[in-house]
Formats: C-alpha cells, sequence, structure tokens
C-alpha cells in the first residue's frame, strides 16, 4: 500500500497524528508523591479515611530561621500564620500563633490564646516558660534553642501543589524577616513540576542531535537523519496524545518517556533506511530499492517492534501507577515508530528523487572489517563463547540477590536542591519530616487505653530516629495537668469524659477533632520520624508496629499503621514484587513472538539469550556495586527487551543466508559482517539517545541513565558474541532444517 498509494498513506498518517494531537490538551502531570502509590493499597485507603475523620492532608513544614522569643519575632509569626491560613487550598496551620493556653480558674477551666493581642518582653517570657514545659509545643512548634519557629501547613491533596509551594513561600516571605525552609510534600512536588519543565525539553533536544549525529555518519544525506526522526515525532504525538485522551496524569518516571520513545522508535527506520541505500547504491530503482527494503528488512522490524513492545507492555502489569502508566505509553510509542518507519517512511522515499549522491551503509569501512573478523574468529570460538557467556551469567546471578529497593522520596534529588536541604534542616532541628500515623480503635475514654497510648509515646520517642509523637493522651494530661496542678490522666472512664466535655465547653472542639473522632471510638497517634533509606525506615516502622502491637494492642480493638513512610514502604514492597512478574512476563513474551514470526521454538529460546544475559548483568551490577531498585532503575530489565532488537536482525539474516544455501558457519559470518554494522551505528543512537538522561535533575534517572550504557553496549556485545555462537550451535542447517524454510 505505501509503494502503490503513497499520498493515501500520507493522509492518512496525517489525519491519526491530529487526532492523536488533540488529546495533549489533555495531558496533566502529577507531581506528588503519592502519585507513586496504588489508590486500592490498604495503608493508603487507611489514610484517606483518616484525613476524612480528622481533618488535614498533605503537609508542609516551614522552618522560620531567626530569634523566636522577641515580641517582634512573634508578631511577624502570628502575620506568617494568618498570611499561610489566607492562601487558597490550605486546610489548616499550626504554629505557637494560634496555639492555646490551658489554665484553672477558680474551678473553671480556662483557654485562651497563647499569644495575646499585644506583646511585651514579660509577655514573651511567660509564653516561653509555657511552651518549654508542653510537650506539644516544645520542639515541635519552635526549637529548643529558641532559633527556629515551625509553622505546620495542612493542604488539600487535590490541590495544585506547585501554586500551593509558591504562595505559601510568599506569604511567608513577606511577613518573616529571616530565611523561610520549605519542606514537605508541596515543596518537593513544585521542584518536581520545575525540574520536568526544565529537563524534558533540554533531554529531549540532546537526545535528538546525539541520534541524528549517529544517522548522519551512517548515511551522510539529509533525509538520513529527518526520517528517522520524523518517525519518532510521530510516534511521540500518538503517544502523548494518547495519554491525554485517557486521562492519565504523568509523572516524574514519565519525564524520561520522549528519550525512550526516541531511542528506541528510531532504530526501526535505521534498518529500513540501511536496505534501501544498500539496493540503490547497487542499482535497483528508487521503487525497486524501496520494495526490497520493506520485504527483507520487515520482519526483522516487526519483531524488534513486537519485542520492544512486549517489554515496555509488561510494565503495564505494575502496582505502580506511574509505571503502569509508562509502559501503556511507552509500549504504544513503540508501535507507532514501527507503523511509521514501515508505511510512512517508504511513502516518502518512493516520492522523493533519488538523493545526488548515495552511499552504501553495507559498503567496505573499517567497522565493517572489524565484524568480518569477528564473524571469522566466532567459529573457532563458539564453544569457548558460550561457556564465558554461562560463566557470566553464573556470577551475575550470585550478586542479584543483593538488590535493595529505595523509595526514600528525599534520595531522588541532588543534595544542593532546596527542598532536600530544607528537610535536613526539619530533620536536624525538630526531629523529622516524615510520619507514621497509628489509628486506635476502642473506648477513648478508658484511662487504660489513654494511659497506654501515653506509654507507646514514651517508648518510642527514646529512639533516636523519632522527633515527636502527639494523641489525645497528650492533651488529656495538659488538661488534667490545668486543673489540678500535676500531670497525669484521671483514674476513671467518668473523669476523662468530664474533662473532655470541659474542653469543649471551654475551647475550640476542632481542637480535639485532629486527635479523636466525636464518638471517642477512634483516635490518630502521629509519630514524628527523621527522613532516612528505605532499609533502616522499614526497621523502624517494625519497631513503631511492635511497640504499638504490645502496649496499646492489649487495650484497644484494633491497632492499624499508615502515613506517607508507610505507603512508600508498601511502594517498596510492589515494586519488588512487580519487577519479577514484568520482566518473566516480558521475556516469555519475547520468546513466544519471536518463535511464532520465525517458525521455530528453538529459534525463539536462542534469540533471547542476549536479552537474559543483559538483565542479569544489569541487576547483578546492582547488586555487586549497591545501586537500589527504585521507580526508575524498576524499568531497566524491561527497556533492555525493548532495545535488544539487534538479536532479531542477525537471526533473520543468519536464515536468509542459509535459504540461499550457504553451511552454518558461512551464514554465521555473513550474518555477522552485514548486520554487525547496523548494530554498531544503532547501539550508538539508542545510547546515545539514553546518555542525555545523564543531565536529569533526578538522581534516579541519572542512575537509569548509567546503566542504560551498559545495557545497550552488553545488548550489541551479546547479539554479535553470543548469539552467532548460539545459533551455531542449536540452528545449524543440517539439524534444523524446516527452519531455514519456514522462515
Amino acid at each position: 500500500m505505501a509503494i502503490r498509494h503513497p499520498w493515501r498513506v500520507i493522509g492518512l498518517f496525517l489525519v491519526l497524528s491530529a487526532a492523536f494531537g488533540a488529546g495533549l490538551r489533555g495531558l496533566e502531570l502529577d507531581n506528588s508523591p503519592e502519585s507513586l502509590v496504588p489508590p486500592d493499597l490498604p495503608a493508603k485507603l487507611l489514610l484517606d479515611q483518616a484525613r476524612e475523620t480528622f481533618g488535614g492532608g498533605e503537609m508542609e513544614l516551614a522552618a522560620l530561621e531567626g530569634e523566636v522569643w522577641t515580641p517582634a519575632a512573634l508578631e511577624q509569626l502570628r502575620a506568617a500564620t494568618d498570611a499561610v491560613a489566607a492562601v487558597e487550598g490550605v486546610q489548616r496551620v499550626t504554629s505557637l500563633a494560634n496555639a492555646k493556653r490551658m489554665e484553672e480558674d477558680d474551678g473553671f477551666l480556662l483557654v485562651e490564646d497563647l499569644l495575646p493581642e499585644t506583646l511585651d518582653e514579660a509577655d514573651v517570657a511567660g509564653i516561653r516558660a509555657y511552651v518549654e514545659g508542653h510537650p506539644l509545643y516544645a520542639g515541635r512548634l519552635v526549637s529548643a534553642d529558641g532559633r527556629y519557629a515551625a509553622v505546620i501547613v495542612e493542604v488539600d491533596p487535590a490541590a495544585d501543589m506547585k501554586r500551593l509551594n509558591h504562595e505559601i513561600g510568599a506569604a511567608l516571605a513577606a511577613t518573616w524577616d529571616g530565611p523561610v525552609h520549605l519542606a514537605g510534600t508541596p515543596a518537593l512536588s513544585g521542584y518536581i513540576l520545575d525540574t520536568m519543565a526544565r529537563d524534558i525539553p533540554r533531554q529531549l533536544l540532546l537526545a535528538i542531535g546525539i541520534i541524528g549525529l549517529v544517522f548522519f555518519v551512517n548515511f551522510r544525506s539529509q533525509r538520513g537523519v529527518l526520517l528517522p526522526l520524523l518517525t519518532v515525532l510521530v510516534a511521540l504525538v500518538w503517544a502523548l496524545g494518547l495519554g491525554g485522551w485517557l486521562g492519565f496524569k504523568l509523572g516524574m518516571i514519565s519525564s524520561i518517556l520522549p528519550v525512550v520513545v526516541l531511542a528506541v522508535g528510531s532504530s526501526f527506520t535505521l534498518h529500513v533506511l540501511n536496505r534501501f541505500y544498500h539496493e540503490l547504491a547497487a542499482g535497483a530503482s528508487r521503487r525497486e530499492s524501496v520494495l526490497l527494503a520493506t520485504r527483507e528488512t520487515g520482519l526483522g522490524v516487526l519483531v524488534s517492534a513486537l519485542a520492544a513492545g512486549a517489554g515496555l507492555a509488561a510494565l503495564f502489569t505494575s502496582s505502580i501507577p506511574q509505571i503502569k502508566s509508562f509502559g501503556l505509553l511507552a509500549a504504544f510509542g513503540v508501535l507507532a515508530a514501527f507503523l511509521a518507519s514501515s508505511l510512512l517512511v517508504p511513502s516518502i522515499l518512493v516520492l522523493l528523487k533519488n538523493p545526488r549522491r548515495i552511499m552504501d551503509p553495507e559498503r567496505p569501512d573499517a567497522i565493517s572489517r572489524a565484524m568480518r573478523g569477528l564473524g571469522g574468529w566466532l567459529l573457532g570460538a563458539r564453544k569457548g563463547v558460550l561457556v564465558a557467556a554461562l560463566l557470566f551469567l553464573g556470577a551475575m546471578l550470585v550478586f542479584i540477590p543483593r538488590i535493595q529497593a529505595e523509595t526514600s522520596f528525599l534520595s531522588y534529588f541532588p543534595k544542593s536542591a532546596a527542598p532536600r536541604q530544607a528537610t535536613e534542616l526539619v530533620d536536624r532541628v525538630f526531629g523529622g519530616s516524615d510520619n507514621v500515623i497509628l489509628i486506635v480503635d476502642g473506648d477513648l475514654k478508658d484511662p487504660a487505653l489513654l494511659g497506654a497510648i501515653y506509654r507507646f509515646e514514651q517508648k518510642v520517642q527514646a529512639y533516636p530516629e523519632v522527633g515527636s509523637a502527639a494523641s489525645i493522651a497528650d492533651v488529656i494530661r495538659e488538661l488534667h495537668k490545668a486543673l489540678t496542678g500535676a500531670y497525669g490522666l484521671p483514674d476513671s472512664r467518668e473523669g476523662v469524659a468530664q474533662e473532655i466535655l470541659l474542653y469543649q465547653m471551654s475551647g475550640d472542639p476542632e481542637d480535639l477533632a485532629q486527635f479523636m473522632d466525636e464518638a471517642a471510638t477512634t483516635a490518630q497517634v502521629t509519630v514524628q520520624v527523621r527522613s532516612l533509606p528505605s532499609g533502616a525506615m522499614q526497621d523502624l516502622v517494625d519497631r513503631i508496629q511492635a511497640d504499638a502491637e504490645a502496649i496499646i494492642g492489649p487495650h484497644a480493638s484494633a491497632v492499624n499503621t499508615t502515613g506517607s513512610t508507610v505507603l512508600m514502604l508498601e511502594t517498596m514492597r510492589l515494586i519488588l514484587h512487580d519487577q519479577y512478574v514484568s520482566l518473566g512476563l516480558a521475556l516469555v513474551l519475547v520468546a513466544f513472538f519471536n518463535a511464532w514470526l520465525l517458525r521455530s521454538w528453538i529459534v525463539g529460546l536462542v534469540s533471547i539469550v542476549p536479552l537474559v544475559l543483559t538483565v542479569s548483568g544489569q541487576f547483578g551490577l546492582m547488586g555487586l556495586f549497591g545501586i537500589p531498585l527504585d521507580t526508575a532503575t524498576a524499568l531497566i530489565g524491561a527497556i533492555a527487551i525493548g532495545v535488544g532488537d539487534y538479536s532479531v536482525h542477525i537471526i533473520v539474516r543468519y536464515l536468509e543466508e542459509l535459504r540461499k544455501g550457504r553451511s552454518s558457519a558461512e551464514a554465521a559470518r555473513e550474518s555477522v559482517y552485514v548486520s554487525g554494522r547496523a548494530v554498531f551505528f544503532t547501539a550508538l543512537a539508542i545510547g546515545g539517545g539514553f546518555m542525555a538522561l545523564l543531565f536529569s535533575g533526578f538522581a534516579p534517572i541519572q542512575t537509569f541513565a548509567k546503566l542504560m550504557g551498559f545495557t545497550v553496549s552488553a545488548t550489541a556485545l551479546f547479539a554479535l558474541t553470543a548469539l552467532p555462537a548460539a545459533l551455531l550451535v542449536f540452528v545449524r542447517k543440517d539439524r534444523k532444517h524446516e527452519v531455514v524454510q519456514d522462515a
């Protein structure tokens, strides 16, 4: 169709590209950390329920630097608190400026603002003395040295985090004279979005430049550069447009999508153009060259596209929303690139005039001579090559169990990033920027349960990784002190109920609502913890959960754990599980497609030899060098399968030479010689494209780029060595003659 009706094909692509392009308007970015979390995760459902019950949402903690204990500073803190509370999307603000003081007044409970309307030095001294003796205020709302004041901001999870972070920062900067340090979800989300907006166009342009240079060196013509780039442009519009139509939200991981489609998809057109220019240089007409190029490379390109699509589509089985959407869109983009290279490029080639200068890509040169020498060497070294490959595989398998998953969001950012520096400051000054939340069900008027909650808090606050803990038990102890002059809890259920009623009559009932529901049957206990690597955080959460079960459990009907920290740890476990599932599925799909299209299960199994060696090498090196498995490196195996199309072209050429009557040894040598040059330039193009990701602002994506450098090189090396050796041993002409005939 492309050769007979080129204008129809071009028109069809224009219509489809316009249709998919219209979907780009609906494409949204989701830069929140919770976008990594499956919506049906039990801990996520529990956190959503807790937010509905106790209020609040995503948290941002502002550390205001400066001498706090002065009248001027406290007035500025009051203005800052009011300014932040006025920001649209802010649900609750907590600071010294809106904290309460409880005192007994002639048998009545007096609840009043901690800060009076006017302040002098005497007032400040009294406020300081009260705060330093208050467990919910000291070290939580003001640092121990009085150099930092905290403003805890809870925001609507559905709000625009970038806008919120900007407006909160502006409100604080306008009202506080000293430095302002913002940590938490809005700050991280704003940084992610800014980094993505900067990274995506820069990485895409750099990848286009590198890939274009490689294609120019290979073909020495403008169309040899522009046509591959046209195919991937079509693929990107289709993939991203589909995401818009489906309502997908792209996150941090999606920032590598354009480079993946560009690098993998451009290789299809390379093989088509390689054969087209070869036939043209051999004297064939333009139409005959296009026909031969599509016919002779069509099978290899089809199998390559199916392999790449299968590898990427296997990521759709992931439980992580960002990885799932990435896998679907990347697979669709690769298949769109295949259609463009198989239909659109031939249609354009038929219409264009022959270039003035025709250079045969299979011309003898240094690369071709090296490939001929490699092919000859393999004939005598086939068994040694396979033994070496098995030894390499065994060595890498030893290190794979050492891989650790990492979902600490802080590790995604360079040390110079403002949100990371602010988080480290908050950890140091206030004892933590993350949290573990316990949801306790039971009779919260029972002194035994309240006492157990308080003992639990004392136990976990002794851990060096924990900053503070807060619960309804602390509030009632403060109530009891205000009424009796001594810290403690009432010794009866009626006493607890009476003190709670006194507070509700004298103060704002909403002050209790963040700790306990209205029926006094469910409580929220918040444990403030430092940002830690995933392994250390898992150990801490395990200890906290064990303490809760041992201390609170006997007095409560249920104790469950959630919070941002727990969500990230649950995500870590899912990443590890999903990695094995998606990788195994991808290898099975590739072997199946190759076996089906090449009409032989033996050929199908042999075709994945380079993939198995490469993927084993990837994960073995990760275990050896302590590279963690995170949301970016979790993609490495599937993408390795996507770039492993070198094998198909070697196999197709090998079978083609067997059909011509050549021996297995001659076919292997010729396949390496003829296809080796295309494999070399494909590896350069794909590897060069991925190297653009080295300039990402996200540490995991930088690591991903380095691993892809190994992946592309290793896949090409194994395709040119281990694969021909395996073909010579397992797919010899005298052993599998039917393969030659059917293929």
